[in-house]
């Protein structure tokens, strides 16, 4: 049975705790969250810590989840790796390129397996998506489209404070610019224009990635009015056909079990075809790959640690280019082909 604490049992902890519930050999062994009396009551079976340092010295534990906010990432994994845990951190990896570096080179050092959760890459939808652009269903990829529009996330006050999660173009952003570093690699430019909030976050962005003779853009919103619903979707086009996926929820993506989804491949000749995947839990694909990682001490090869930093170095480009109402030219492999 594996041993795994959990640091931070805000919305994103309990999601994981939830999802571990639905993976035999592993359990939940300690968390840590700063309303410790609320979570007792809560779980009262539960060993509950103020500190993470306070849960590593009393708690055995072969892995940690950090789920705590994005400014305490470095922190958590530097001493979750130093009590030799592997560790799933949440996305975004860091506020900077620069953090997440200095992550890596730690969990390296301990040899501790470390992996940033970024989930689309196991939302069944998105993964159908990865494996017809690699079986070459689309022919070459001409352009990608997304966006994921949302009010800001009510379960936290952190999300609003750009100093501790980057706003809404290092924080919601991720997940999209992720996916399309996972289908067509390390882009050659990046140029975003945003709108700040009050609090001085870029909370509305729309970001152009190119990559030579194709393009990728991405919208993402934390301004969006409390009535709005979540809203997420993507659009590849190929030489051969097109893909659209749309997601939806009345209220925000902690509903996300009582969302729609419209999946369409749009085929150069003949109707639509409607696609179905299997009713999976992205999060639960993702602890059980990232545990069965532990289990054989093998890295994450679907979701590798090196490639979340280089997402972060994308992410500290779109910062300065909408700064400095500018494009930002990127060095690095921006070849990768799908066919």
């Amino acid at each position: 049975m594996l041993r795994v604490g959990i640091i931070g049992m805000g919305y994103m902890g309990r999601t994981h705790y939830g999802a571990l519930r639905h993976i035999p050999g592993a359990e939940v062994s300690a968390v840590t969250h700063l309303s410790a009396q609320e979570i007792r009551e809560a779980y009262p079976d539960l060993p509950v810590f103020l500190t993470w340092n306070e849960m590593f010295r009393r708690c055995p534990l072969e892995a940690v989840i950090v789920a705590a906010p994005t400014f305490l990432h470095e922190e958590c994994v530097v001493e979750a790796a130093k009590a030799g845990c592997d560790i799933l951190c949440e996305k975004p990896f860091a506020l900077d390129a620069a953090s997440a570096e200095r992550m890596l080179e730690v969990a390296e050092r301990q040899r501790v397996i470390l992996m940033v959760g970024q989930v689309l890459r196991f939302w069944p939808h998105y993964r159908r998506i990865k494996e017809l652009v690699d079986a070459g269903a689309l022919g070459a990829i001409q352009s990608i489209s997304a966006y994921r529009l949302s009010k800001l996330p009510p379960w936290s006050s952190w999300f609003a404070d750009p100093q501790k999660s980057g706003g809404c173009l290092l924080d919601l952003q991720v997940h999209d610019v992720d996916f399309v570093h996972w289908i067509l690699g390390h882009p050659a430019l990046v140029r975003t224009i945003g709108i700040r909030s009050e609090a001085g976050s870029w909370d509305h962005v729309w970001t152009t990635l190119g990559y030579g003779d194709r393009v990728a853009s991405i919208e993402a919103s934390y301004l969006m009015p409390a009535s709005w619903p979540f809203s997420s979707g993507i659009r590849l086009q190929g030489a051969r056909s097109c893909i659209e996926y749309t997601f939806g929820v009345r209220g925000n993506i902690n509903e996300r079990e009582e969302g729609h989804h419209q999946f369409v491949l749009y085929g150069a000749d003949g109707a639509p075809t409607t696609l179905e995947v299997p009713p999976e839990d992205a999060f639960v694909n993702e602890l059980r790959y990232f545990l069965n990682c532990v289990r054989s001490r093998q890295k994450p090869e679907l979701c590798p640690t090196e490639e979340s930093l280089e997402l972060m170095r994308v992410m500290d480009a779109s910062r300065r280019s909408v700064e400095s109402c500018e494009a930002v030219r990127l060095s690095g492999d921006y070849s990768r082909r799908t066919s």
